[in-house]
């Protein structure tokens, strides 16, 4: 499902929750979500790197307008990975609510 910035925020901070940005590596780097992970829904390695994800956990999933995290949601829900949401409007829309983002290539 989709969720406002406000809601994507709040369920992010859930316990078990893993923030995914699927945008490409030069987009993370200029800007994301504190304590993301970048997994580029469009790189060749994005299939088997998504084959080893944690079925255990909640994977909150953003792009840059909505329409990656999408298609990752698609691809990871036939994975079998059953508990996905996304950012409705992406990181555009975070930061036109006041989202704060981070930049480099590393999470805190």
């Amino acid at each position: 499902s989709s969720l406002s910035p406000a809601d994507f925020a709040a369920a992010a901070k859930l316990p078990n929750t893993v923030l995914l940005d699927v945008r490409t590596p030069s987009e993370f780097a200029a800007g994301h979500l504190a304590g993301a992970v970048n997994l580029d829904v469009q790189s060749s390695a994005f299939a088997q790197a998504a084959g080893s994800l944690d079925r255990t956990k909640n994977y909150a999933i953003y792009c840059h307008s909505g329409n990656r995290s999408k298609v990752a949601m698609a691809a990871l829900g036939q994975l079998g990975i059953p508990h996905l949401f996304d950012l409705a409007g992406g990181i555009s829309a975070w930061q036109a609510a006041g989202g704060q983002v981070v930049t480099g290539l590393s999470s805190p």
